[in-house]
């Protein structure tokens, strides 16, 4: 998927006054797992809120969470999962 280009602190990046067109999968899925429910005016039901999960004593309900959400949001998921050192990791592309 392309779209325009974010920085690491989600802010629009600019270069030479342009906003840069890039393959997007990548900042689509932070955006997914970070923001919460009701983030996105436009789509308040979105996101998963991974912040939300972390007194929850079962990680594999964020795996889920995730899981769905990519699924609702158009991507063909193969995999989710959180390695040993506690890295949410996923293949999902969007179809």
């Amino acid at each position: 998927m392309m779209d325009i280009a974010l920085e690491d602190d989600e802010d629009v990046s600019i270069n030479n006054g342009d906003f840069p067109i890039v393959e997007s999968t990548l900042q689509h899925q932070r955006q997914l797992i970070l923001n919460n429910k009701g983030d996105f005016k436009q789509n308040p039901t979105i996101c998963v809120g991974a912040f939300t999960y972390f007194d929850d004593e079962h990680m594999q309900n964020l795996v889920r969470a995730v899981s769905v959400e990519f699924a609702r949001d158009g991507m063909d998921v193969q995999e989710v999962k959180i390695d040993a050192d506690g890295t949410l990791k996923s293949e999902a592309l969007y179809l």
